[in-house]
């Protein structure tokens, strides 16, 4: 194992932000992490004196609406997408904008979850061809209750950097297994990858001995690439492919 992923990890991060300055007092940083059309994320930082606003500039929701998915045509998807603002302390201006409002020493944790849940959101909801297809979320919620598997969904946790990361399900320990921790991603590539195990390794310092993560990963009509399953081997995470999701239950189960 590579005992300096973190190093590594951090040092990639650093070289490839870009941060521009659009005027005295506002920036916009652009962060490695990327939506599902492949695009590095953007965020505008607005100074004003000791506080700071961070937001997206309505990119997030517009970019779905030009894919022909509407967020708030239901109202199961408008609870889902408050629930992931709610759990990122992000919240919607009446633009569309995803922005957090902050101190200047609160700037690098409100950015990491702004970033964060930008991608949840841009993941979250996709279009393919000209047909919605289900929350994968709801897919993974509803496989744990078929089965019965005791779970509380959306949980957030401090790592040792004091980062906080968001994951979509916890099954706590039980005499037969150890904690759990489920993250669900629908469109899995080599970035998100290296971002969840980072954040990962940094969390699982903080919760119990032998912390378990699993991540599900949406294969259908898709093919994911045998370096993302190397990797998370290689840091004892689980890589669930959804195809394979029978495989788990009586581990999940326990």
């Amino acid at each position: 194992m590579n005992n300096n992923f973190k190093e590594s990890y951090i040092k990639w991060l650093y070289e490839n932000i870009d941060e521009y300055r659009i005027s005295k007092n506002v920036f916009r940083l652009t962060l490695p992490y990327l939506d599902r059309n492949n695009d590095c994320i953007e965020i505008f930082i607005k100074i004003d004196g000791d506080s700071c606003t961070l937001t997206d500039d309505g990119e997030t929701i517009n970019e779905l609406e030009l894919s022909n998915f509407n967020i708030f045509s239901s109202q199961r998807r408008i609870d889902i997408f408050n629930q992931i603002l709610k759990s990122h302390g992000v919240s919607r201006s009446d633009k569309n904008e995803l922005f957090v409002m902050c101190s200047e020493s609160d700037l690098p944790q409100r950015k990491h979850m702004l970033s964060q849940c930008m991608i949840k959101v841009s993941d979250l909801f996709y279009t393919s061809r000209n047909t919605i297809q289900s929350l994968f979320i709801e897919d993974v919620q509803s496989y744990l209750d078929s089965a019965d598997i005791r779970y509380t969904p959306n949980i957030s946790f401090p790592g040792k950097s004091s980062l906080i990361t968001n994951y979509d399900f916890v099954i706590p320990r039980s005499k037969q297994a150890p904690e759990r921790i489920l993250k669900v991603v629908n469109n899995i590539d080599q970035t998100q990858t290296n971002s969840i195990l980072f954040l990962w390794d940094d969390t699982k310092q903080e919760r119990e001995p032998n912390s378990l993560l699993y991540v599900f990963m949406q294969d259908k009509d898709k093919k994911i690439s045998p370096n993302i399953i190397t990797a998370m081997n290689n840091y004892n995470v689980k890589p669930v492919r959804w195809s394979e999701r029978q495989q788990y239950l009586t581990e999940l189960e326990k």
